[in-house]
């Protein structure tokens, strides 16, 4: 392996597996940011099911209400979306492991911290602890994200992203 002059400076060689974990003192996502990742994801899922009940035959639009759902509880671990759901990439925010693993096919983590969101008025119980724990040492964490023990994170930037934001 060809080794670098004397004196040179170090190269630094940005290479991320999507199972690597996320670099150390990244910072969790703040509370708005949060809240407009969900009004994204809402809007996408009204939006595919408004479509897919004016594109399904009648009998089943039930389908779309179930496929809107779907995608609610699984956002945040769906390969095909790098284990972001669309507001999310948006906000340039993920959903990781306490670790700091993505939790892109890690379907039992992203239901998990999901799911008690279909639950009648929960949304409310989780926006009320995101707002009350914002000073907290629990700050960023949701009752979903401490059953599925996750954190949201800010989208740690590239290399290549610092060199084009510097430009």
């Amino acid at each position: 392996m060809p080794s670098a002059p004397a004196g040179a400076p170090p190269v630094k060689v940005h290479i991320r597996d999507g199972d690597d974990p996320l670099p150390a003192g990244v910072g969790e996502a703040s509370f708005n940011t949060r809240v407009i990742a969900t009004v994204i994801d809402m809007v996408v899922s009204a939006g595919a099911m408004i479509l897919l009940v004016f594109i399904l035959p009648s009998f089943a639009s039930k389908i779309a209400w179930v496929l809107s759902m779907a995608y609610l509880v699984t956002r945040d671990s769906l390969p095909f979306l790098g284990g972001q759901s669309v507001g999310k990439k948006a906000m340039k925010i993920r959903a990781v492991t306490l670790d700091g693993k993505p939790l892109t096919g890690n379907w039992e983590a992203g239901a998990i911290r999901n799911a008690v969101l279909l639950i009648p008025l929960f949304p409310l119980v989780e926006l009320f602890l995101l707002l009350t724990r914002e000073s907290g040492p629990d700050r960023g964490r949701r009752l979903g994200d401490e059953w599925a023990k996750t954190k949201v994170i800010l989208e740690p930037t590239t290399a290549r992203e610092d060199e084009t934001a510097a430009i």
